[in-house]
């Protein structure tokens, strides 16, 4: 009865810390998401995967293509606004640093938070959204609209 009752107790508390714990949307729950208020996942999904292998070969040139400028981005504390790709190679490694290329090339799209302004890696060091390509915006990319220092 005693290993009974501590069978029981123990199955409680893992039942306990279980539905306790915040759980994370899937990869169908976040294409939902992102259909409800950005457009076509598809185009997320594939951009984000790109990305993530592009950051991680160190590929400034092609990375600086995920960007929408002008942006304005914080290096060594201090604020600068790169208007086009062509500016983000002189201050790649000042803005995507260990820890940025970190949070990118290990975001897990399932655990990706979305709302209307984006969705966001990590705890928000990095913000991509449905950017227009034109006025009617019939034509539209994901692309990074924020990146933020790692405090």
């Amino acid at each position: 009865m005693t290993q009974s009752l501590s069978t029981l107790a123990a199955l409680l508390v893992g039942a306990t810390l279980f539905l306790s714990t915040p759980g994370y949307a899937d990869e169908a729950e976040v294409d939902q998401q992102i259909e409800a208020l950005l457009g076509d996942p598809r185009t997320f999904r594939s951009t984000i995967a790109d990305l993530q292998r592009r950051v991680a070969d160190e590929d400034s040139i092609a990375v600086s293509a995920f960007i929408s400028y002008p942006i304005t981005v914080s290096i060594n504390g201090m604020r600068k606004t790169l208007r086009q790709a062509e500016d983000l190679e002189e201050y790649y490694s000042d803005i995507f640093t260990p820890d940025i290329v970190e949070v990118i090339v290990n975001q897990d799209y399932g655990s990706l938070f979305v709302n209307s302004d984006g969705v966001m890696f990590g705890n928000g060091e990095v913000w991509m959204s449905a950017v227009c390509l034109d006025d009617g915006c019939a034509e539209v990319e994901a692309q990074i609209i924020a990146i933020q220092a790692v405090e």
